[in-house]
C-alpha cells in the first residue's frame, strides 16, 4: 500500500524472525543461520554469505558449524568443477530445511500483510504489533520515509553501493546507526554498473548510490538520476591468491603475466560489462603489455559478475588467482601482488599514461556502448534525485566523509580516503 508524497499513507515492511529450538534448550537455528542459508543458496559460496551480511568468513562458518552439532547432520557442501567452477551449497538436507522456512514465511507475510494494511491505512508513526504463531514472531510495520518535523532521522535509507565496499560500508553504516538508531540502513552489494542500472532500468527506489568508479554516475545518473558526484576514495588493481595456489612461492610484481598464461594456472575476474573491476582488468592487462585477448580469452569460465564474487572461487581452490581491488585483499587477509604503478591505476599523476588504454563496455540502452579510459581508481558517491529518505541520506554521506567517521574506517580497512 504505497502512499503518495503529501499523504499520511505508509507502505507495510515486515521485518520478523522465526527459529527453531530443541525441547528442553535454546535456540538452535536462529533469524540469523537462516539468513546465511539463503545466501549460500543464492551465492554458493560462504564469502558471498558473508559479505552480504556484513559479517567475517570466520563468523559466518562458525555458525554453520555450530548448527549442525545441533542439528545432527550437514548444513552444507563443497563442490568443485563444473560450470561455475565450485564452491559451496546447501546440502540435500540444508535445502529443504531451507525450504520449509521459505514456505512458512510466506504464509505468514500474507497473513500479517492481510491484517495490518486494513488497520494501519493512515498511521502517520512507528507501530510493533506482537504476535504467536506456533513460532516466536514479531512484526513491525513502518514507513519508508518517517522523519517528523522534529528532524529526528527515521526510516529506510536505500544504498546500492560496489561490491568492494560490502565491509567498510557495514562498519560505517554501524557508526552511523549508534547515532542515529531510528534509521534502519537496507544496503545491496552489486558490481557498480549494475547499481546504475537498477536505477536507470529497473526503476527501483534508492537513497544513496556509491560506485567503485565515479565516471559510472557522471556516464549512468547525472543528470536525470543525480546531479552531484562525490569523489571520497581511492584504491589499485592487484593479482590476488592463497597458499594454495599454483607457483605462489614463485610468482611476483615482474613474472605474474607469464605464471598467470601457463597451462596449469586458473584465474578469475569480474564482468567488465558490470563491474568496474572487470573492465579495470583488461585496463591493467593493456598497460602492462600483455597479450589482452589471450588473456581474456582463457578462463573465460570464470568470470563472475562482481569482484568480491571472485572470492569463492579462490575459497575453494577452482582457481589459482584473481584479479581483485587491494583493499579486498587486505580486508579478508589474502596474499597479492603488489604492481608497479604504471599499472595498478593507483597514481593519479600517472593518468596521462592510463589514458593509453580502454575498453567499450555495455551502456544505459540495448545497443548503446560505453568506452572507458584508463584513469587513476577514484571511488565516488551520490544521492539521488527522487531519493525517499533524503535527509537521512544526506546526513550518512556527511558521515561519509567526515574525518572521525568514513574516511577514518575506510583508512583502517586498506582503502585511502581522498
Amino acid at each position: 500500500m504505497a502512499g503518495n508524497k503529501g499523504t499520511k499513507y505508509y507502505d507495510i515492511f515486515l521485518d520478523y524472525r522465526l527459529w527453531l529450538t530443541k525441547r528442553g534448550s535454546g535456540e538452535v537455528l536462529g533469524h540469523e543461520q537462516f539468513q546465511i542459508l539463503q545466501k549460500v543458496a543464492e551465492g554458493n559460496s560462504l564469502h558471498y554469505a558473508a559479505d552480504s551480511l556484513g559479517m567475517s568468513y570466520r563468523k559466518v562458518w562458525d555458525r554453520i558449524r555450530n548448527s549442525e552439532k545441533e542439528l545432527g547432520f550437514p548444513l552444507i557442501e563443497t563442490f568443485r568443477g563444473g560450470k561455475e567452477g565450485g564452491g559451496t551449497r546447501l546440502s540435500e538436507d540444508g535445502r529443504r530445511l531451507l525450504e520449509s522456512y521459505t514456505v512458512l514465511r510466506s504464509d505468514i507475510d500474507n497473513l500479517i500483510k492481510e491484517r495490518v494494511k486494513s488497520f494501519f491505512h493512515s498511521v502517520n508513526k512507528l507501530v510493533v504489533i506482537a504476535l504467536t504463531l506456533a513460532v516466536a514472531l514479531s512484526c513491525k510495520g513502518r514507513g519508508s520515509v518517517t522523519n517528523s518535523d522534529d528532524n529526528e532521522l527515521k526510516g529506510d535509507l536505500i544504498i546500492f553501493h560496489a561490491g568492494s565496499l560490502s565491509k567498510p560500508f557495514k562498519v560505517i553504516a554501524d557508526s552511523f546507526i549508534r547515532i542515529h538508531p531510528n534509521v534502519n540502513i537496507l544496503s545491496e552489494a552489486s558490481g557498480s554498473i549494475d547499481a546504475a542500472r537498477k536505477i536507470t532500468e529497473l526503476g527501483r527506489d534508492c537513497d544513496i548510490m556509491a560506485s567503485a568508479d565515479y565516471t559510472v554516475i557522471d556516464k549512468l545518473l547525472i543528470p536525470d538520476y543525480a546531479s552531484d558526484n562525490i569523489k571520497f576514495a581511492a584504491n589499485e588493481m592487484a593479482v590476488v591468491f592463497n597458499e594454495k595456489s599454483r607457483f605462489s612461492n614463485e610468482i611476483n610484481s615482474y613474472n605474474w603475466r607469464e605464471v598467470l598464461s601457463r597451462k596449469d594456472v586458473t584465474y578469475g575476474r569480474s564482468d567488465p560489462n558490470a563491474d568496474p573491476c572487470g573492465y579495470r582488468t583488461i585496463i591493467m592487462l593493456q598497460l602492462a603489455g600483455a597479450d589482452t585477448k589471450q588473456f581474456l580469452e582463457k578462463d573465460k569460465r570464470f568470470v563472475r559478475p562482481k569482484e568480491v564474487d571472485l572470492l569463492a572461487l579462490l575459497d575453494v581452490n577452482a582457481v589459482d588467482y584473481i584479479f581483485l581491488y587491494k583493499s579486498v585483499a587486505v580486508q579478508h587477509g589474502l596474499r597479492y601482488i603488489e604492481l608497479n604503478d604504471s599499472v595498478n591505476l593507483s597514481n593519479p599523476e600517472l593518468n596521462e599514461w592510463y589514458y593509453n588504454a580502454e575498453v567499450k563496455v555495455r551502456g544505459s540502452a540495448p545497443g548503446d556502448t560505453i568506452l572507458i579510459k584508463g584513469e587513476a581508481m577514484v571511488y565516488g558517491v551520490t544521492i539521488l534525485k527522487n531519493s525517499p529518505n533524503k535527509i537521512a541520506a544526506e546526513e550518512f554521506v556527511k558521515f561519509l566523509l567526515s574525518e572521525d567517521g568514513g574516511r577514518r574506517i575506510l583508512s583502517q580497512m586498506g582503502q585511502s580516503p581522498v
